[in-house]
């Protein structure tokens, strides 16, 4: 457990879950480029977010930011172990309202081929990152992406993956060492012929990104 200006980091645990969950529905559909531009309602958003907060706890590989004092859950980041039947597994348990985000994500996937990647490498993959409004401006995000990839590098993870989709989360990565490998531009991006994201103005990508883990990171 690290502590800092009554912000504790956590892993994410059992006890944790059901107050995670709601934090990352109250975070994503508002603030999150991909879901605004869908306009993805919290109550649309809650199944996917439990599903994952549920994977997360089982696998403990996720952090989650605590306010020590009224123990709210101030932030997350979302993180699996990728293996080639973990990503077929996401791959079949899609919500059919979020076809369109996981089509996306695929795509920009199969730039990175990620399919071949995934046979002979140990990859750690970051899923989803936030932090509730009110908390903005603390360096949260940087302070759960700084302790989930130590995590990483000390499990032996071989490199890391994130699909940042705004701003703001590819300047943080690209901080931690992150390098762009794929892009799908939201102005041209189709779906079905129409073109879903170009209401999306504020950013102009979103970039598949990955860091590999060097010799004796784990002990940074």
């Amino acid at each position: 457990m690290l502590e800092e200006s009554e912000i504790v980091y956590e892993v994410l645990q059992e006890k944790d879950l059901e107050q995670t969950i709601n934090c990352l529905v109250d975070v994503f559909p508002s603030a999150e480029p991909i879901s605004r531009a869908l306009k993805l309602t919290p109550s649309e958003f809650y199944p996917f977010a439990e599903m994952v907060c549920q994977k997360a706890v089982a696998e403990g590989l996720s952090h989650i930011a605590k306010d020590s004092v009224t123990s709210e859950i101030a932030g997350f980041i979302i993180s699996e172990s990728l293996s080639k039947e973990s990503y077929e597994e996401i791959d079949q348990s899609i919500p059919q309202n979020f076809e369109v985000v996981f089509q996306f994500l695929r795509e920009l996937n199969e730039q990175y081929e990620i399919k071949k990647k995934v046979v002979n490498s140990n990859i750690f993959h970051v899923f989803l990152l936030g932090a509730r409004e009110q908390y903005r401006g603390r360096k949260i995000s940087n302070k759960l992406v700084e302790n989930n990839l130590k995590m990483a590098a000390q499990a032996g993870f071989s490199k890391a993956i994130v699909e940042a989709s705004g701003k703001i989360s590819q300047h943080i990565c690209r901080k931690y060492g992150f390098e762009d490998r794929a892009s799908l531009d939201y102005q041209t991006y189709e779906y079905k012929g129409v073109k879903v994201f170009e209401g999306i103005k504020e950013h102009e990508s979103c970039i598949l990104m990955e860091k590999v883990f060097g010799v004796g990171e784990a002990r940074v």
